[in-house]
């Protein structure tokens, strides 16, 4: 975008939360190769934790619906944004470990270069 090199690499993680009833939840997260992330299920079916973590769920979920969806004059963007900071391609971690040319990778989305499938 703007003729900016591509910087970021998106390495499959995902994130879900799972409410299991009107009061408890945990959650599931997972890497690129369904590998189990490393806080996979740290957070029990049942008990004060998963109490604990249903509320916080749901105050996050209000907390970001008022940021979009509330009627004054700072809500949405451009004022609420994600705006995510990447490692050089050079010093990402997950190009790295998985032995990924940098070099080839650069070679094939050139700066200013829009590919369509």
């Amino acid at each position: 975008m703007d003729g900016a090199e591509l910087n970021a690499i998106y390495n499959g993680y995902s994130y879900m939360p799972f409410y299991l009833g009107h009061s408890h939840a945990t959650f599931f997260e997972h890497l690129y190769d369904f590998e189990p992330a490393s806080m996979n299920h740290s957070v029990p079916h049942y008990g004060l934790f998963a109490r604990w973590y249903f509320g916080r769920q749901m105050k996050n979920n209000f907390k970001t619906a008022k940021k979009y969806s509330s009627f004054t004059k700072t809500s949405g963007p451009p004022y609420n944004h994600f705006n995510p900071l990447y490692d050089p391609l050079e010093h990402n971690e997950y190009l790295l470990q998985k032995g990924v040319d940098v070099d080839v990778l650069r070679s094939i989305h050139t700066k200013g270069e829009v590919t369509t499938a």
